[in-house]
């Protein structure tokens, strides 16, 4: 089973602010004060099914300046594309689910 973010935060969740391009781990919660920015997913080595990424726009800026998720070699939603985030306070929460679809968004 994979590591997860839970509303209670009872695993071992690290939120990280940042304004420059960051290299996600397994378990991170970005919260990104600066649009323009790239967050690269975790290596698909590094990755057991079930584990979770949650990229945050807490700065309100991805409307105007897109935030870009790197993949990192992993699909996501079943496709090699990175994911551009272009709404203002968006948070969306990535599950990888296995080779197929790689990363899959669960919540925003």
């Amino acid at each position: 089973m994979g590591r997860y973010i839970t509303s209670t935060l009872a695993y071992a969740t690290t939120t990280v602010e940042t304004a420059i391009s960051y290299q996600a781990k397994v378990n991170d919660r970005v919260m990104c004060t600066a649009g323009g920015i790239t967050i690269t997913l975790p290596a698909v080595a590094d990755l057991l099914v079930g584990d979770t990424v949650q990229i945050i726009d807490v700065g309100g800026n991805a409307g105007t300046s897109a935030i870009t998720v790197s993949r990192n070699s992993a699909n996501i939603q079943g496709a090699a594309e990175n994911l551009t985030i272009d709404i203002n306070n968006t948070a969306p929460v990535l599950v990888y689910s296995g080779a197929t679809y790689g990363w899959i968004l669960t919540g925003s």
